[in-house]
């Protein structure tokens, strides 16, 4: 087993907890940036229509197919413990939509591939490229005017691809949304990360959209703050944010002796980007920001490795 095993689940839920009250977000209840789609996120309005009212960006598309994003990224480790390790990843998706019914019940579909590339270290015999993969099913329905529910699944294959032992995970989310006023609403619900370090937490927090420029959401799993910085119309608007988010993952692997073991990397992340959102879920974002607390664990062997933070580099395009 992990070592600190109740530790880690305390640490994490307490980082939760400080993302929830400090950081805002924009978007509904789940952030782009995860696999998880944002792509029926409520309109965001300015003061450029008729009568004094804003112009909707209207942020999905009158089809089946959503879409497409292309992502990348790299880490930089700022020190040389265990003999440092830079982390590089890429990734593609593509989003599809059914609406069931109206608009108002709704299902989204992300099938998606991501690489991520370990490089530097020299203490352990970690695999040089690790894979995750699967489809993350979204399911948001009103049920009134005041009451709505997010549910989100996410199966997945997570190996360096030389194993199928412990290879499937599945990521899950479910959230009760209730609107207590126009501007604000309170959502309440459990998440599964199905992770060696913790699986099953609780999740909750906030909407709130005090003015059009200005969007929090302090709710898991990606807390942000959002201040819009343009606007053109029904076309396109920029945003730039800040906020936290639980980095890592877990996998299934191979050692170098033959053994099958998971492998788990873990990080806290504070940053800050600039996205810009453009009509029918199009759009592109640059983010950086500061990795701490990262370490790499092998749950069967007992391994248990501190690394120094690091400064990451994030893009992506949504065409």
């Amino acid at each position: 087993m992990l070592k600190n095993c109740f530790t880690d689940r305390f640490l994490a839920l307490g980082w939760i907890l400080i993302c929830l009250s400090a950081n805002q977000v924009h978007g509904q209840t789940l952030s782009a940036r995860n696999p998880q789609a944002d792509i029926y996120d409520k309109p965001v309005y300015d003061t450029a229509g008729p009568n004094g009212c804003e112009t909707p960006i209207q942020r999905y598309r009158k089809s089946f197919c959503q879409g497409a994003e292309v992502r990348g990224g790299y880490l930089f480790d700022l020190g040389d413990a265990q003999g440092g390790m830079n982390q590089a990843f890429e990734e593609v998706r593509a989003d599809f939509g059914i609406p069931l019914g109206s608009m108002d019940n709704l299902i989204g579909l992300r099938p998606y591939f991501r690489a991520d590339q370990l490089q530097r270290i020299q203490t352990t015999d970690l695999p040089s490229v690790l894979y995750n993969t699967g489809l993350n099913i979204l399911h948001q329905k009103k049920w009134s005017s005041r009451f709505s529910s997010t549910v989100v699944l996410t199966p997945s294959i997570r190996s360096d691809f030389t194993t199928s032992k412990n290879a499937f995970r599945l990521f899950g989310l479910g959230l009760m949304n209730w609107k207590c006023r126009d501007d604000l609403t309170v959502s309440a619900g459990v998440v599964y990360f199905d992770r060696a370090d913790f699986n099953l937490l609780p999740a909750f927090g906030f909407v709130w959209t005090p003015t059009p420029e200005w969007k929090i959401d302090a709710t898991m799993p990606r807390p942000r703050v959002f201040k819009r910085l343009w606007k053109r119309g029904a076309e396109a608007e920029g945003w730039c944010y800040c906020g936290g988010s639980i980095g890592g993952n877990t996998w299934a692997v191979t050692r170098d002796s033959g053994d099958i073991d998971e492998l788990t990397i873990r990080d806290f992340r504070f940053m800050t980007g600039y996205e810009v959102i453009e009509t029918g879920n199009r759009g592109h974002f640059v983010e950086a920001g500061f990795a701490f607390g990262r370490s790499i664990e092998y749950e069967r062997s007992g391994v248990d490795l501190d690394l120094d933070a690091g400064f990451y580099l994030d893009a992506g395009i949504k065409f």
